[in-house]
């Protein structure tokens, strides 16, 4: 049987990516080393090597989030998997959810969480503003949600949401606190620890590796 499709002309040549300087909260310029380390051969997933450099980048991200948390993973996916993954794997139908709106991320979370059965409550502010602590613990104490998302750096305007003292507050009202550091990691100090953060997200577009961090009692 003949093949009535030809092969299309731009199989036929080398691909060409031209070199950009990019700016935004990601996709971001990736540096030579890291270039050079993923043209390395490929191995299969199950040889020892590979364990030990799954190793090497969990020691990585614990260093990068400045965690001890020994659930510290990267997911081969996107960063709408990685939110997926937490919001999925943390909320029931029916438990209260809050989300902190003020871009499009924390309307994203809130779609995520109606979509499996959550009872989705949000505080918002208006594009480029944030949220006082007093606000989010008004909003704790009277929805008393299982989840309460959180951008970090939110890109579509272009916010640097302040943590500290939000991660306690959670513990005070025995909620998970999910923090999207999608577009502010590396660009701003993040100490999971220090600041009580549950859940943590990151990710870069290179290999598609999401990075998930889950505190103790999220893995329980």
């Amino acid at each position: 049987m003949s093949l009535r499709v030809p092969p299309p002309q731009s199989l036929r040549e080398a691909l060409k990516v031209p070199d950009r300087y990019m700016f935004g909260p990601g996709p971001s310029n990736v540096p030579p080393r890291i270039l050079e380390a993923g043209a390395r051969p490929v191995i299969g997933h199950m040889h020892p090597e590979i364990f030990e450099i799954m190793s090497d980048i969990k020691s990585g991200i614990q260093y990068l989030f400045q965690t001890q948390n020994k659930m510290t993973f990267a997911v081969s996916g996107t960063g709408h998997s990685a939110m997926e993954c937490a919001i999925f794997n943390t909320v029931e139908p029916g438990d209260s959810v809050l989300t902190a709106v003020n871009g499009i991320w924390g309307e994203r979370a809130a779609e995520m969480a109606e979509r499996i059965g959550g009872r989705v409550n949000a505080i918002v502010a208006p594009p480029g503003g944030i949220f006082t602590n007093e606000d989010i613990e008004k909003a704790l104490s009277k929805h008393r949600p299982a989840l309460f998302f959180l951008a970090h750096g939110e890109s579509s305007t272009g916010v640097l949401h302040p943590l500290d003292g939000i991660g306690q507050l959670c513990h005070k009202y025995n909620c998970l606190f999910l923090v999207d550091s999608v577009a502010s990691m590396g660009g701003s100090p993040l100490h999971m620890d220090q600041q009580g953060l549950l859940l943590n997200l990151f990710y870069r577009l290179l290999l598609f590796l999401t990075q998930v961090l889950l505190c103790h009692h999220v893995w329980r």
